[in-house]
């Protein structure tokens, strides 16, 4: 049985002869340090043990591959997201990292194979475009004089495309009710009725009597029944302007 430490300190204070027994429980109140300590004889051990896990359940947990998958990557990376993989990619600066075809992965770069098929079907474009190329050089090389004017039929045609539609509307179709009224000068006193839609070739100058209207030109007249409008014409050939010039008198 220990003895509170007060009590051992009095039998030694000045003056005192300690006896045989007193010395026995003064060395009994101590642990020797050949003497081992049991576990429940440490105040708290058990209850701190009890808060521990087993050296199994440790093991598995170190062995286990979703452990802490939520914060932490697997060795083999499948609980990673793809903006999981971005942001490594970011942070190890391979975000512009190439790669190639992998089995059914698809790569972001073209391997070998496809580029040479890129580089055939580029060829053979090339190829067709080189023999439009010669054949335009070809045509260019002639000494046919009708080249220019077909050249400038064309560009009529593209540029005049609207008017054009009006004509086949008008003088092609039986059912047509835009009618061609002629061709009006300036000075011309232009008679129409409400509701008729008519059309006139006209020359420049201010056409009073279609709400005054201008022509620079050369171009079309037409009243839709209700409102006058104009359209300019560039017609190739004749005159020194290059406009045929419909008004003149005879």
């Amino acid at each position: 049985m220990k003895v509170p430490l007060k009590t051992i300190f009095s039998w030694f204070e000045k003056g005192d002869m300690p006896t045989e027994h007193q010395f026995q429980q003064t060395f009994s109140s101590f642990r020797h340090l050949d003497e081992n300590i049991k576990m429940d004889e440490v105040m708290g051990l058990n209850e701190t043990f009890q808060k521990t896990v087993s050296s199994t359940t440790f093991t598995n947990h170190l062995q286990d591959e979703n452990a802490h998958y939520v914060v932490l990557a697997k060795l083999n990376a499948s609980n990673l997201t793809a903006k999981n993989v971005e942001e490594w990619k970011e942070k190890l600066k391979i975000k512009l990292a190439a790669t190639i075809d992998d089995g059914e992965e698809t790569g972001n770069v073209y391997t070998k194979e496809q580029t040479e098929e890129i580089v055939n079907i580029l060829q053979a474009k090339d190829n067709e475009m080189l023999e439009l190329i010669a054949k335009i050089n070809e045509i260019l090389d002639s000494n046919d004089d009708n080249l220019d004017e077909l050249q400038e039929i064309v560009d009529y045609i593209k540029e005049n495309r609207k008017q054009i539609e009006l004509l086949k509307e008008s003088e092609v179709s039986p059912e047509a009710n835009f009618a061609f009224g002629g061709i009006l000068r300036p000075t011309d006193n232009i008679i129409v009725k409400p509701g008729s839609a008519k059309w006139f070739w006209a020359g420049s100058g201010v056409y009073e009597n279609a709400s005054g209207v201008t022509i620079e030109n050369f171009g079309i007249i037409s009243f839709d029944g209700f409102v006058w409008s104009v359209l300019e014409v560039n017609m190739p050939g004749g005159g020194a302007d290059g406009f045929i010039d419909l008004t003149q008198e005879d």
